[in-house]
């Protein structure tokens, strides 16, 4: 089972401990916290080496700016006028 902490800073460390093994990651949100914490309980139980969080993945500035820009569209109100690049 996980368990969840609020830090000082507004975020959400979220620990799991199963089968003598410890992981540990932090997250602004605490639903992305929960998620990571279920996926990384049942790779432990399936024998498998957990996966770091989505962005601890990333390896260049480019994919992290990608990331970033994908989460901001899903994000972005309907309303919001759209971005006309020249």
């Amino acid at each position: 089972m996980a368990t969840y902490t609020k830090l000082s800073s507004s975020s959400w460390c979220v620990q799991v401990r199963r089968k003598y093994r410890y992981v540990s990651e932090t997250f602004l949100r605490r639903d992305d916290a929960r998620r990571w914490a279920i996926e990384t309980e049942r790779q432990l139980d399936g024998g498998k080496t957990p996966t770091k969080s989505r962005v601890a993945r990333l390896k260049t500035f480019g994919e992290l700016m990608t990331s970033i820009s994908t989460t901001c569209a899903m994000y972005a109100s309907p309303l919001a006028a759209p971005v006309v690049s020249t």
